[in-house]
């Protein structure tokens, strides 16, 4: 057997260009189903894909047609042997293969009688065991008609995307969408939320009502989105949102800079009926119930105040009247309400216009006129 290396060697090289052939061949009929799967996948959807259908078939044929050659068809000095006992030498190049290592007088005289049988063989012998296609018609008739449709379903659908022909007017339907609309409270401290907190809605659709409750100590501010109300139903929804909603602690109110109102009486943020020692406070003359004179405070402004005397005296500094219901004070900075309009006058023509009332509807009962009159003695 290694005298005759050359022999072997040269139908070897036959048998490698057919198994080049075969995995070419079947790597064309898989890449071209791929391709003709691809190109009519893109015609009936509408989707310019012919280059996406042209590069998967060229892809699939040329690895599997290297895959095919390797695991498959590649030949091997075992494969050529049996192969060429196919030309008539009667198992004579298997046997030859099997004794190669082998140096005994049989074997030698046997390696011989093949070398001569195989240098007997014709032309057309080589040719019917080694032809140069040897996937066989089947494989022939496949890789014409998997390259027929997918190059005919390419060009369909190249035209198709041209406009030059018309497509398949298949509509494929939308896939159902979905928004998600979340509801939840800030830094999960305050409140909760009643209702569906987290809702799975069509676009456009609106939400289920929800409502931001808050918690004993603590009061709702807005949502994050700006929506004030505590309730509210989100309508014609998108897109997915996340809304929170915010709440505040309640304090008590107190302001340590308010503890003592002598130092802070020009900020209008004390109680203004406070006795300041550093005022003088004006009371009426004891006598029968009546109504109290006006006490001036030191910028001018003027308080009312009931006092115990029939007409009281009027008081300098805050006007504060002894008797039922001391005097109001006033001050500059907590006399403008809405940013303009100073209370004393408006307060001054709603008083004007009562006493007019009573003055003037002598059927007005008495204890009427009294609640009026104490009203506006009181404020």
């Amino acid at each position: 057997m290694r005298d005759n290396d050359k022999i072997f060697s040269l139908y070897k090289k036959r048998m490698t260009v057919a198994a080049v052939t075969s995995s070419v061949c079947y790597g064309l009929i898989i890449g071209g189903g791929v391709a003709f799967i691809a190109a009519l996948l893109s015609w009936l959807l509408s989707y310019n894909g012919v280059w996406i259908a042209v590069g998967t078939g060229l892809g699939s044929a040329i690895i599997s047609g290297i895959l095919l050659f390797f695991f498959k068809f590649r030949p091997n000095e075992h494969s050529v042997a049996r192969r060429m006992d196919t030309m008539g030498l009667e198992e004579r190049t298997i046997t030859m293969y099997d004794l190669q290592n082998t140096d005994s007088p049989i074997a030698e005289i046997q390696r011989r009688d093949a070398c001569d049988k195989i240098q007997n063989v014709s032309q057309s012998q080589i040719k019917t065991a080694f032809p140069v296609f040897a996937a066989g018609k089947v494989a022939a008739v496949c890789l014409g008609v998997a390259l027929c449709a997918a190059i005919g379903m390419t060009l369909v659908t190249s035209l198709t995307e041209a406009g030059v022909i018309p497509g398949p007017g298949i509509v494929v339907a939308e896939q159902d969408r979905f928004v998600t609309v979340s509801y939840a409270v800030q830094n999960d401290e305050g409140g909760e939320i009643e209702g569906e907190f987290e809702q799975i809605i069509s676009p456009g659709e609106s939400t289920e009502p929800v409502a931001a409750v808050a918690e004993d100590g603590w009061i709702f501010v807005r949502w994050s989105d700006g929506v004030l109300t505590t309730e509210r139903q989100d309508t014609n929804v998108e897109e997915d949102k996340e809304i929170f909603a915010i709440f505040e602690e309640i304090g008590d109110g107190e302001d340590e800079d308010a503890d003592d109102p002598l130092d802070n009486e020009n900020e209008g943020d004390y109680d203004q009926n406070a006795p300041n020692p550093d005022k003088n406070d004006g009371a009426g003359n004891s006598g029968d119930v009546g109504n109290g004179g006006e006490g001036e405070s030191d910028n001018g402004s003027q308080g009312d105040g009931n006092g115990t005397g029939e007409g009281g005296q009027e008081g300098q500094g805050h006007g504060d009247g002894k008797g039922e219901g001391a005097g109001g004070g006033w001050s500059d900075s907590n006399m403008i309400y809405d940013g303009e309009t100073d209370y004393r006058n408006e307060k001054d023509n709603y008083y004007d216009q009562a006493m007019d009332i009573i003055n003037g509807n002598n059927n007005l009962p008495p204890e009427i006129s009294d609640f009026i009159e104490d009203y506006f003695g009181s404020i």
